[in-house]
């Protein structure tokens, strides 16, 4: 029986679809076979260089101490574990961020470093609440003291202390002996020297800014008190005969001497009504940026 020659076009048309789809689906196979294969090499690959790391759990500021607390061990692959990862031994009590770090981040030795503050026995939480404060000041911070005198010349009294906690117009630091008498004798002449302030200034990247050195020289009577001083240490006091030189004494004799004896006489009413003013407008502007947090807060409760 004759084939009719369109019926013949239509099967040879359909078992060529046949025979090009059974490739397509051979070379599919195949591909999928391959990417499989690749995969399963990838994880044996990654299971037998996985890293065990340590991570953050939670966001680090730049300058803020680092705990064990903080961290958690992971299992990492190799390709994203930094070759300087720490070990648990790497975080200390004086351990602290070189920059702000977020959660989740594996950390690495370049991250860290110790600070300088040394927990000896001399150390005190101190509070004031009469230096001038930035308005934008939060705890965590840190920051100098500074004093400024009436003829624009300026001191940093104390350094890179960290605002271990803060309130309107109040802070609490912790401080070394004689970082206390220090600040003690510049409270006294801030008081007494009309149109002086002592403020803080802010680090902005504390993690990575060494401490300034304190320029500020305390009064004559006040470094015999500190050499005198059993509860400040043998380094300490080495450190403060290297600091207070001969001629750093001169020029306080010069300079904060000669405006303190120029102040005696009116000092106390003038000074504490000057001083109070800037500190009251001080408060109020904190106090509103506090307000304003206050109510940002509520309102995301809400």
């Amino acid at each position: 029986m004759a084939t009719n020659p369109m019926q013949k076009k239509a099967r040879n048309s359909m078992l060529l679809g046949i025979v090009i789809g059974l490739l397509i689906g051979c070379v599919i196979i195949a591909f999928l076979f391959i990417q499989l294969t690749n995969l399963q090499k990838q994880i044996k690959y990654n299971q037998e260089t996985a890293r065990q790391v340590y991570v953050l759990k939670n966001d680090i500021k730049s300058g803020s101490n680092i705990t064990q607390n903080d961290i958690e061990l992971v299992s990492a692959i190799q390709d994203v574990v930094p070759t300087d990862y720490i070990k648990l031994s790497d975080i200390t009590e004086n351990t602290i961020a070189k920059l702000d770090l977020t959660k989740g981040l594996v950390l690495s030795k370049s991250m860290i470093q110790k600070s300088d503050e040394k927990i000896t026995p001399d150390l005190r939480q101190q509070q004031y609440n009469m230096i001038v404060l930035p308005q934008y000041l939060d705890v965590d911070s840190y920051i100098d003291i500074r004093l400024m005198l009436p003829n624009g010349q300026d001191y940093i009294v104390v350094s890179k202390k960290l605002v271990k906690q803060i309130s309107e117009d109040t802070i609490w630091l912790d401080l070394y002996e004689q970082e206390t008498l220090a600040m003690s004798n510049a409270i006294v002449e801030a008081y007494i020297m009309k149109g002086s302030k002592l403020y803080a200034t802010t680090y902005v990247e504390p993690g990575t800014q060494t401490s300034a050195i304190p320029t500020y020289v305390p009064s004559a009577n006040v470094i015999n008190l500190m050499n005198a001083n059993s509860n400040i240490t043998q380094e300490a006091k080495q450190g403060l005969a290297e600091r207070y030189t001969q001629e750093l004494r001169l020029r306080r004799e010069q300079d904060i001497n000669a405006q303190v004896n120029a102040v005696r006489e009116s000092a106390q009413t003038n000074l504490e009504t000057s001083i109070q003013q800037e500190i009251t407008k001080s408060k109020e502007a904190r106090k509103q940026y506090l307000d304003e947090l206050e109510a940002l807060n509520n309102g995301n409760v809400q």
